[in-house]
């Protein structure tokens, strides 16, 4: 796991048996809506040895149901192991904004842009170019959630125009920027990356 900015973190630890069958069973992403928010900082309060307590049952049992709703996050950040990629990843992890092209970032990481080319693909998944806009996207949403003016973050994240940043966004994220919040009931407290 790997945060970028300020970061608040709760762990809850959920006995196996109480765990829903439908929840995934590998780590995963999800958008934590204002309501499991308020959910997880309720049962917080309860003292850690409270296991009887019947409100605090009652509570756990919302919070499982209510994760068992949601579904993934739709942006998924693969990492990878060969140090040569790892390289031109964390070039574009330390700036998303960094607008050299493929051919530059080979050079910088002492491979050449097949080879960046064959392991985007073999480790990641996905072409280098979408895995560079995928992490654009995961450093956008909180600037959003911040109140930043759509057009600062265009710019810092290397968009020419508020126009082609929207574009992206919504093709990943399938609304438009200004929408996003209003869409998945986050508010600025809630989005960590």
């Amino acid at each position: 796991m790997r945060a970028r900015g300020l970061v608040s973190l709760r762990t809850l630890y959920i006995a196996p048996a109480a765990i829903p069958t439908a929840w995934p069973h590998h780590p995963t992403a999800l958008a934590v809506t204002s309501f499991l928010r308020a959910l997880i900082l309720r049962i917080m309060d309860f003292p850690v040895d409270c296991t009887e307590d019947e409100r605090k049952n009652r509570l756990v049992d919302v919070l499982l149901d209510e994760v068992q709703w949601m579904t993934e996050g739709t942006l998924h950040l693969s990492m990878p192991s060969d140090l040569r990629l790892v390289r031109a990843c964390e070039q574009i992890l330390a700036n998303p904004g960094d607008k050299r092209n493929l051919s530059e970032l080979a050079l910088s990481s002492g491979t050449s842009v097949r080879t960046l080319s064959r392991l985007a693909h073999s480790e990641l998944g996905i072409p280098f170019s979408v895995w560079c806009q995928q992490v654009r996207m995961l450093h956008a949403i909180p600037k959003l959630a911040a109140g930043w003016p759509i057009t600062q973050i265009a710019l810092e994240l290397g968009y020419d125009s508020p126009g082609a940043f929207a574009a992206t966004f919504r093709r990943f994220l399938g609304v438009k920027p200004s929408a996003y919040l209003s869409k998945s009931t986050l508010s600025p407290g809630d989005i960590d990356i």
